[in-house]
């Protein structure tokens, strides 16, 4: 509760969603406030910061601090569409660790291809542009959402950025979707690469954000917890159908990730909802679906 009443929102100056012709430059210029600015096309613009130049050869936003000095080169060939926000947030100026990343690290931040930030940078433009009651106030929530969502896309390289994963890697984790029933070994799955283990592990790691080990053990507990979610199984069975040797690990292990018990799991799902479920591939969908996940406990 005590992090709920601290909640600030960030007081946003102006925006807008503009097209520049081709070859224009804006700037040089620091500025006093953030920007946040949203290309949805990969162009042959140029953010320079500082005079070091970053290509945005790919959709992307642009975050900008207060006193650096840019400029924008857009592409000398097309119109360029870019959508933009002007802002200050307290919780930037106190450097919450929250935002380290837009704090401390690159200016540029590729957007996922399952990414929400487009949809809410175009809301908080709409909103801006018909100002109905309570706008401005709409404006900062969706804002502090924004950002929220823009770290943490930024901060987890699990997510799908705009380039697909490396075939050597999509090769292991197929292999390991295909063999969860089995004890399967982290050298047999580094074979699928091609790769020497050592490789492996270290390009697994900067492609998918976590180490090969803990990414099958992932997907063995999501299709332990699909397992569950019918009804059908007891621990015993489930912790073998999904490549555990035995139960008391199972347990231990599923208890340590996610916080509770494959019991407890079970009975939160004991619902017509989740009872009548089937499992459909969607590879749409950037996440499990069938899962149940528990964010608050009722209050009582």
């Amino acid at each position: 509760m005590a992090e709920m009443e601290q909640v600030c929102w960030p007081f946003v100056h102006s925006m807008g969603d503009v097209w520049a012709q081709a070859g224009t430059i804006l700037g040089t210029r620091s500025i006093k406030d953030y920007e946040l600015v949203y290309f949805p096309e990969r162009t042959e613009t140029v953010y320079e910061l500082q005079g070091v130049p970053i290509e945005l050869d790919k959709p992307c936003f642009v975050f900008t601090r207060p006193n650096e000095e840019h400029r924008y080169l857009f592409d000398p060939a097309r119109k360029v569409r870019h959508l933009f926000i002007h802002f200050d947030y307290d919780c930037l100026r106190r450097s919450d660790h929250r935002f380290s990343t837009l704090l401390q690290t690159g200016n540029m931040l590729p957007v996922s291809s399952n990414s929400l930030l487009p949809a809410l940078m175009k809301q908080i433009l709409r909103i801006a542009h018909f100002q109905s009651p309570y706008w401005k106030r709409r404006v900062s929530v969706l804002m502090a959402a924004a950002l929220e969502e823009l770290c943490a896309s930024a901060d987890n390289a699990i997510e799908e950025l705009a380039h697909p994963l490396p075939i050597p890697i999509a090769r292991a984790i197929a292999y390991m979707e295909e063999h969860l029933e089995k004890p399967i070994t982290i050298e047999l799955i580094a074979q699928q690469s091609g790769w020497s283990h050592e490789h492996f592990t270290r390009m697994f790691v900067a492609t998918v954000g976590m180490s090969p080990k803990r990414a099958l053990l992932e997907r063995r507990l999501l299709l332990a917890e699909q397992l569950m979610m019918s009804g059908q199984w007891t621990v015993k069975q489930i912790a073998y159908r999904v490549g555990f040797g035995d139960e008391h690990h199972f347990s231990k292990m599923y208890k340590r990730i996610r916080g509770f018990t494959a019991t407890t799991y079970i009975e939160r799902c004991d619902s017509s909802l989740f009872r009548h479920a089937t499992a459909i591939p969607d590879p749409e969908t950037p996440y499990p679906v069938n899962r149940h996940i528990l964010v608050n406990e009722y209050i009582k």
